[in-house]
């Protein structure tokens, strides 16, 4: 009696592994394949999330926001699990702060901290700086950059695997300003 129990329990405890299993596979390989357009819209969204920041930020830099694409050198296929026309980006945006004193640099730090704990988030406390996830995944940083040691803001989108249609309009290694578009300034000559 006892195996007619046992035998069943096992298959099914069997196919869930298999089940978790295959999902991990799919995590280490970056998740599913989207469109470029998808692509596109992502990098729009982190863009426009580091804006945000930007404009809310008390004492406001003295500029207006330009964002400056980054390279990620985490968002890689180490294993070899992407097809021929698949591609993975990380989309990355900082923006130079001009502040006008040391004092206003750590006067919008205290705010946007207080803000985000307002909103309810987790404020991560890194190197010069403090650091959030907003809802859909993006990484917001605002801290003292790793070289030159000025204010800089970050907005790190997630990895994210896509079909790249070659050929197409858009080239995200070519947006350098994260707008979603390849505009004529930025072509490769």
């Amino acid at each position: 009696m006892k195996s007619k129990i046992v035998v069943p329990v096992l298959g099914v405890t069997l196919v869930v592994l298999f089940a978790l299993a295959a999902k991990g596979c799919e995590s280490i390989e970056g998740g599913p394949v989207r469109s470029t357009e998808e692509f596109r819209d992502h990098v729009r969204a982190t863009t426009r999330a580091g804006e945000d920041v930007y404009r809310a930020l008390s004492p406001a830099p003295a500029k207006e926001p330009y964002a400056s694409r980054q390279g990620s050198s985490s968002c890689v296929d180490d294993f070899g699990f992407d097809e021929t026309g698949v591609t993975r980006d990380e989309p990355l945006f900082t923006w130079d702060l001009d502040f006008a004193s040391d004092n206003d640099y750590r006067a919008a730090l205290s705010f946007l901290r207080a803000t985000w704990r307002a909103e309810g988030r987790t404020v991560d406390k890194v190197d010069n700086g403090i650091a959030t996830t907003l809802d859909d995944s993006i990484r917001i940083t605002l801290h003292l950059g790793y070289y030159d040691h000025k204010p800089e803001l970050r907005a790190q989108g997630t990895c994210m695997r896509y079909r790249d249609t070659y050929g197409d309009a858009y080239d995200y290694t070519f947006d350098d300003n994260g707008d979603g578009t390849v505009d004529e300034y930025e072509q490769p000559n």
